[in-house]
């Protein structure tokens, strides 16, 4: 049954394209006739919405700092955003936050379908363009539009659906409509449809992107080069379980020496200030970037209160352990780049320097302006630890474990200690124990809920033990930018949220709260919610006991 979507267009004013209640063109501007045009809209066919906010809140990267941690220590802190903060931190509809705001719900919504307007936009004027010129060629503009519109859809269904279980299955899950036409009105009729159809169609545009997509770019790394292309198909595959095709695209995008494409000369160098680190991260010319996006975005400063990457979610990501670097407080690599910050106290939570901002001032005396994040959304890192994912799960342990090292070895760059050369054993070792601290029984490993999600995803212990290495890996690597979200959705990661007084929440395997709900604005319009779960599991243990000091036998 058709479905009325909130179809926002920036409401629905954007360059290049007409609106909705206007009859003709207001003036020649809206005209697109020339290649030259096209090249530039598509230059806005990036959404600048930035989803890392809602999804780390949403995932184990972060604690209530207003919670006690064990030892009835607790703090009273503010939250940056308001009362949304705790909505999503609890997994509710965020319906308190803003509509400009370029990390809520909404904005995500709304400028991604605004950036497949765009690239629709395109695709219709190059079709006019080369029908009154047969000499004109649109087919690398033509590529970039496609994989735009594949990817802004890629991102929603990873946000506001549940993760893909297989073709069959996920026909029983809702999608999001997928607009592969001009959009001149506020409103339109368009259904969700399933899951299975938004990833074929999404498959679909990113095959035609891939035939002639190009390095031909004033700034490659702002537009869909070869290496962000490519990436981009990885990191699609693997969520769609494809392995053979995550394999043969990231090879596609690492080439024959992976290591050229890591961050190793960030690693071994030291940097005096946050902003130089900041700004050496999301250098256009560093190898390991294949995609960098501009957004608005206020995270930064959510990162000094109430919630934060503190306590078991530090420790179990960028301030703990590792099978290469056990005994440590936190990776030497660190150490060197002077890469972890604090705000306020060190108790209050710990953030890594890739996420920054960078403000852009309209009026310097007023101090007043807009606040942006250069997110590396597509790098050399994570494309290989997709690659090394998809070969544990063909049982390629040679092939994986060379992958993996090739991430470790580039971190140790800039350490002054010695450490050892990722191993087999090192890894099975590592991610193999069952361990107490503080008299609590906590896990390292993390209980995959890969038959569950699927029948025929079938792991086996080893491969359960690798998997948590990779995972910790791909969590260490994307801190900070909404992905460890995705990789809890997609195996099904129990985790568990402890708000304020309150008992602590389980978010089970199949909850359906994995689907963050739709804008309300949509749903008002008339387009059918995701479903909510109201019996909220919970459990009045105490998952997190002691401080953030490293000690043997630690948890992840």
């Amino acid at each position: 049954m058709s479905k009325k979507i909130l179809y926002i267009l920036a409401a629905v004013a954007i360059a290049f394209t007409s609106c909705g209640f206007l009859d003709q063109e207001p003036d020649n501007r809206t005209s697109i006739t020339t290649l030259d045009q096209v090249k530039k809209l598509l230059a806005t066919a990036y959404s600048t919405a930035d989803f890392a906010w809602i999804c780390e809140f949403s995932s184990d990267n972060i604690v209530d700092n207003n919670s006690e941690d064990g030892s009835w220590t607790r703090y009273n802190l503010s939250v940056g955003k308001g009362e949304v903060e705790n909505e999503v931190f609890a997994w509710k509809p965020a319906v308190s936050a803003g509509s400009t705001d370029g990390d809520s719900p909404v904005s995500i919504w709304s400028r991604a379908y605004k950036a497949v307007a765009v690239a629709n936009h395109a695709l219709e004027a190059m079709d006019a363009i080369e029908a009154a010129d047969s000499t004109v060629d649109c087919s690398e503009a033509r590529a970039e539009a496609y994989l735009c519109r594949a990817y802004n859809h890629f991102v929603l269904a990873n946000v506001f659906c549940m993760p893909y279980r297989d073709s069959a299955l996920s026909m029983l899950d809702k999608g999001v409509p997928y607009m592969t036409q001009p959009e001149r009105v506020v409103y339109s009729n368009a259904d969700r449809g399933t899951l299975t159809e938004l990833y074929a169609h999404i498959e679909k545009d990113m095959l035609e992107g891939l035939k002639n997509i190009t390095d031909n770019y004033d700034q490659p790394k702002y537009h869909f080069n070869k290496q962000a292309a490519y990436a981009f198909a990885t990191r699609f595959y693997l969520y769609k379980r494809d392995y053979d095709k995550v394999i043969q695209y990231a090879t596609l995008a690492l080439g024959s020496n992976p290591m050229s494409n890591m961050r190793t000369e960030y690693w071994s160098k030291s940097y005096s200030t946050q902003e130089a680190l900041l700004f050496a991260y999301s250098d256009i010319h560093s190898p390991s970037n294949f995609l960098l996006t501009a957004t608005y975005s206020t995270f930064y400063r959510s990162l000094n209160g109430r919630y934060a990457c503190n306590r078991q979610a530090s420790r179990a990501s960028i301030y703990g352990q590792g099978p290469t670097w056990q005994g440590y407080t936190f990776h030497p690599c660190y150490q060197k780049v002077q890469g972890l910050y604090l705000r306020g106290n060190q108790d209050y939570g710990l953030f890594y320097v890739h996420t920054g901002e960078y403000f852009e001032y309209t009026d310097k005396v007023a101090g007043i302006g807009y606040v942006h994040n250069v997110n590396a959304t597509f790098t050399g890192e994570e494309t290989l630890l997709c690659r090394a994912e998809a070969y544990i799960m063909k049982k390629d342990y040679t092939h994986a474990l060379a992958d993996l090292k090739v991430w470790d070895d580039s971190r140790k760059v800039g350490t002054s200690e010695k450490l050892p050369d990722l191993t087999e054993t090192l890894i099975e070792n590592f991610y193999n124990r069952d361990i107490s601290d503080h008299g609590t029984r906590v896990y390292r490993i993390s209980d995959l809920h890969c038959s569950d999600i699927s029948p025929t995803w079938v792991i086996d212990t080893k491969q359960n033990i690798w998997l948590n290495c990779v995972l910790h890996f791909r969590r260490i690597e994307t801190i900070h930018e909404g992905l460890r979200w995705f990789d809890i959705k997609r195996y099904g990661i129990e985790i568990r949220h402890k708000q304020g007084l309150e008992a602590e929440q389980i978010l089970t395997w199949n909850d359906p709260r994995r689907a963050l709900e739709i804008p309300s604005t949509v749903i008002e319009a008339g387009m059918e919610p995701n479903i909510r779960n109201n019996n909220v599991a919970t459990n009045d243990a105490v998952l997190f006991t002691g401080s953030c000091i490293a000690q043997d036998n630690q948890e992840e």
